[in-house]
């Protein structure tokens, strides 16, 4: 799977959301950006560290989460400068 630069903003909106504690609106980008594959790929962000449970059940962003988000960003702004750098999954891995 390659995350395409709308898919990585999804993304970027998703984390960047769940980062200030807004879960709903988290949920929502990862919807409108991946579709129905948005639930597989929360669940994969969970197993694979970017995201921890915080109090209770609600989901927190992890250290590696932040540094993806980072990531997200960094991608957007060298896109925006001409850069056709991709996100494959391997940056989920």
């Amino acid at each position: 799977m390659r995350l395409d630069s709308e898919q990585q903003g999804w993304l970027a909106r998703a984390l960047a959301a769940l980062n200030t504690g807004d879960a709903k609106r988290f949920e929502d980008s990862l919807w409108l950006g991946f579709g129905d594959g948005w639930q597989p790929l929360k669940i994969a962000l969970v197993r694979q560290g970017y995201l921890a449970n915080g109090d209770g059940r609600a989901l927190t962003l992890a250290e590696r989460g932040e540094q993806l988000l980072i990531k997200l960003a960094r991608e957007d702004a060298s896109q925006k400068s001409g850069s056709i750098a991709g996100l494959s999954d391997s940056t989920l891995k």
